[in-house]
């Protein structure tokens, strides 16, 4: 019964990433990180999410092979092109960018490969960081 319960609970605050989702925000990036890390965890397997060629997907490591996690488009933060993605590497690329490699990798002990985003627009200049322990904060660029 206890299991039930402990089950129910996770499902429940997992879901609850969806209660406070709005896709053109910022917050939306966060919500949706930490929302990757918390399947990582439930599945006990590596998630990444994958951002270029016009396109966006989140997916988990079976056999080393990525394969699609399958999430509906609307879970996906909005991406504006001003949106400068910057992965573990170093590398800066934006969402029309032709990229293979994930932008950022979960494991299920909490880890992260670590990335940032940075967001260029008239109302805000601001980095969203990620920490290789997943960790999210934010650093104004003005």
């Amino acid at each position: 019964m206890a299991l039930i319960a402990l089950t129910s609970t996770i499902v429940l605050t997992n879901a609850s990433f969806l209660d406070r989702y709005n896709s053109d925000q910022i917050p939306s990036y966060e919500d949706f990180l930490k929302y990757l890390n918390e399947e990582s965890s439930l599945k006990k397997k590596k998630v990444a999410w994958f951002v270029g060629d016009q396109s966006q997907s989140a997916r988990i490591l079976v056999n080393n092979e990525w394969e699609i996690l399958p999430l509906e488009k609307d879970f996906f933060p909005v991406v504006n092109l001003d949106v400068v993605f910057k992965d573990f590497s170093g590398s800066s690329f934006n969402i029309s960018d032709e990229r293979a490699e994930p932008f950022i990798i979960f494991d299920p002990i909490g880890k992260s490969s670590g990335a940032s985003i940075e967001f260029y627009n008239q109302d805000i200049e601001m980095i969203l960081m990620v920490d290789q322990f997943s960790k999210i904060t934010y650093q104004s660029l003005k």
